[in-house]
Order: C-alpha cells, then structure tokens, then sequence
C-alpha cells in the first residue's frame, strides 16, 4: 500500500490497540447493556465496537477479535419451529 494512504493510516491505527482494551469493552459492555446470563446481538455489538473506535468494519483477526474470543462464545436463537433468527454473544 503506498505510504500515507488511507489503509496504512488505518492498519497502524489498528495495530496500536490493544486486547486487554477490547477486553475492558466487552467486560463494561455487559455490565452495562446485558442482564445476568443474557446476550447482546452481535450486530448490535459490533456496532457499538465500531463507535466506540476499537474494532472497524470489514476487518478480521484484530484486538476485538481476540478478545471476544477469549471471553465470550456465540449462541443462536431459533424460533419456536427451530428456523434461525439471529445470533448473540454472551459470557464465556
């Protein structure tokens, strides 16, 4: 990629954070959005890691991937004929 572009830009911004702060998000996350043993959609959580700076849009194998790996594990919700309705995060 040409020095100064867009994507150096945001590959070094995203090289400077650090799991241990995704971690801290996720943790305040739930702690704030989630009751006991309950989940958050995964699309709304990404929006939210989005706003928040830590995680952006189209990337893979980042900080807040490893860290929602490490703390949380994903479950689908189906409806009462056992189709597939969505997917959510909740505590590992």
């Amino acid at each position: 990629m040409p020095p100064g572009s867009r994507a150096e830009s945001e590959e070094l911004n995203m090289k400077q954070i650090k799991v241990e702060w995704c971690e801290n998000f996720i943790k305040a996350t739930f702690k704030k959005h989630v009751p006991d043993g309950g989940g958050i959609y995964t699309g709304c959580f990404w929006d939210m890691a989005e706003k928040s700076g830590l995680w952006e849009r189209g990337t893979y194998g980042t900080p807040m991937s490893e860290a929602l790996e490490k703390l949380t594990k994903v479950e689908t919700v189906h409806d009462s004929e056992g189709n597939f309705l969505y997917n959510v995060f909740k505590l590992a």
